[in-house]
């Protein structure tokens, strides 16, 4: 009998494990890239966060990739000025470059509102960057 009910227990747990959801592993991190066309700025546009909804968290993510399961970078508040430079294949994220909100450079000071030669390559001036969900996101330039 015992040994009856040891494997009865024993095919419950392993349903349950089955059942259970795995983690997904968050997605490798995707740099925003840059320059590699000569006639238009690095990043064309500028945007700003769009106001929240009520009862939300308060801010809008930053991620290391285009995905929601991608890594948080930062938090960006509703009214922030941002640089639009890439878009996702799915055309849902978007590829931004941002000044340090705590005493960094201004936006204009992220060295992207330029054409920069030569091939695309990841951002690494002296703002931040990552990837936004395009509908958090108002176009005001460009």
């Amino acid at each position: 009998m015992r040994q009856r009910t040891s494997r009865s227990a024993a095919a419950v747990l392993a349903a349950l494990a089955l059942a259970l959801p795995v983690a997904a592993k968050p997605p490798a991190d995707r740099p925003v890239m840059v320059g590699g066309q000569q006639d238009i700025d690095a990043c064309p546009s500028v945007a700003v966060i769009v106001p929240l909804r009520e009862g939300g968290d308060g801010f809008v993510a930053v991620r290391a990739a285009p995905s929601l399961k991608a890594r948080r970078l930062y938090k960006l508040l509703p009214g922030q000025e941002v640089l639009l430079c890439a878009t996702s294949a799915d055309g849902q994220w978007v590829g931004i470059i941002y000044p340090e909100p705590l005493g960094g450079p201004d936006v204009s000071e992220c060295r992207v509102s330029m054409p920069i030669a030569g091939k695309a390559h990841a951002y690494d001036g002296p703002c931040r960057s990552g990837w936004v969900a395009r509908r958090l996101l108002t176009v005001i330039a460009g």
